[in-house]
């Protein structure tokens, strides 16, 4: 088993992207759930078992006076952590208060949880059938997941030049549909309602992209990250009635 290794600006991190925020923009699955009585030996066996370079995991460890740690991990190494008192009260976070817990005879449980795709990930069922939609589609999400990685990763330096990269991705998105709407005659009052639409989720962008620093950014990201990713569900669905219009448009003009 690889040595677990832990990022040396794990307490600069924790102030500026706190774990517990993290936890609203993500959906985590538990994997394991074990009651210790080796100490530190079997939790890194534990811990070492699920290290994968392309997954994510996170260890919520709880010593038997009740102190516990959340640790968020890629592979062998530590990318962020939370620690709390027994009473709730958190602890400032460090590499060696994190070496004194995973390598401790004191460690009372151990819950392991796989953090699943973030975001929304492609999948052919998002397919419409119209070629330059589904590559519109599928670059935009895939644009968004580079964002949440970079968050945690802790890439604070990438997360805004990320984020200009999933503005200009959905701007281009939705020139296009309006510009196949309007080469193909849609339904003037479904067009109005469709870039209606458009302009409420760029305003969204807009406060994101608006934002000085990558804290901040996080932030903001989860105080809209429920209504962002309903907002793109819905958005889906609807292309779908655009896209029957579309495909017949474009089977004639091929034709």
């Amino acid at each position: 088993m690889k040595s677990i290794v832990i990022r040396e600006d794990i307490e600069n991190l924790q102030k500026l992207i706190p774990l517990s925020k993290l936890l609203d923009i993500l959906e985590v699955e538990i994997i394991e759930s074990i009651m210790l009585e080796g100490g530190g030996k079997i939790l890194l066996e534990v811990v070492g078992r699920y290290a994968s370079e392309n997954e994510y995991y996170m260890a919520h460890i709880i010593n038997q006076e009740g102190t516990s740690c959340m640790l968020l991990m890629s592979g062998n190494t530590i990318l962020n952590g939370e620690c709390r008192r027994p009473d709730g009260g958190e602890i400032p976070v460090n590499p060696e208060l994190i070496k004194g817990l995973l390598y401790s005879s004191n460690v009372r449980k151990l819950d392991m949880y796989r953090v699943k795709s973030p975001f929304v990930m492609w999948s052919e069922k998002y397919n419409l059938g119209v070629k330059p939609l589904d590559i519109a589609h599928r670059n935009m999400f895939e644009k968004f997941n580079t964002v949440i990685k970079y968050i945690l990763n802790g890439e604070l330096g990438k997360i805004q030049e990320a984020f200009r990269e999933v503005y200009n991705a959905v701007i281009t998105h939705f020139e296009l549909e309006e510009k196949l709407q309007d080469e193909c005659k849609y339904d003037k009052r479904k067009r109005e309602s469709h870039v209606k639409r458009h302009l409420e989720f760029k305003m969204l962008m807009d406060k994101l992209a608006s934002t000085s620093d990558a804290s901040q950014f996080v932030k903001l990201l989860r105080d809209l990250y429920t209504y962002i990713a309903s907002y793109l569900d819905y958005m889906l669905k609807d292309d779908m009635e655009l896209a029957e219009h579309l495909k017949k448009c474009l089977e004639k003009a091929g034709e």
